[in-house]
């Protein structure tokens, strides 16, 4: 009940969905205490591998944007081919840990799930990766 308040007051000042699609998972979804520590141990695992090629993308995309500005097409063409390929591999991590995180949910939690997985790529901003460019 005291969620519905906070989310139905949330939606009123317009930021239900943002503050759904960050809102921690056990929240969102209504996992149990083994369930939120059995999600927090698969995206411990996976944090680590993101991260670290979020910021290999980022230093690709950096210099894509360089190479823009050059207006050199040989090296832009490359790098399209090597930014392309990272984003696929973020995704393929991403998809990774949802299909794990998946098989922990209820059948009612996997419904929610998809609803926060919805919310999650419809956000802007440099922060969400699961975006197409």
């Amino acid at each position: 009940m005291r969620q519905l308040i906070t989310l139905a007051l949330a939606g009123l000042l317009g930021l239900a969905g943002a503050a759904w699609a960050d809102a921690p998972l056990k929240s969102a979804l209504g996992l149990s205490i083994e369930q939120a520590r059995e999600v927090d141990a698969i995206q411990a695992a996976h944090r680590p591998k993101f991260a670290a090629k979020r910021q290999e993308q980022n230093k690709e995309l950096r210099a894509l944007r360089r190479a823009r500005i050059a207006n050199d097409s040989q090296e832009m063409a490359r790098l399209e081919k090597v930014t392309g390929q990272l984003h696929e591999e973020l995704k393929q991590i991403r998809l990774h840990e949802d299909g794990e995180i998946r098989k922990l949910l209820t059948p009612e939690q996997s419904r929610k799930f998809d609803d926060y997985l919805k919310l999650r790529k419809e956000m802007v901003g440099s922060s969400r990766d699961a975006k197409d460019f």
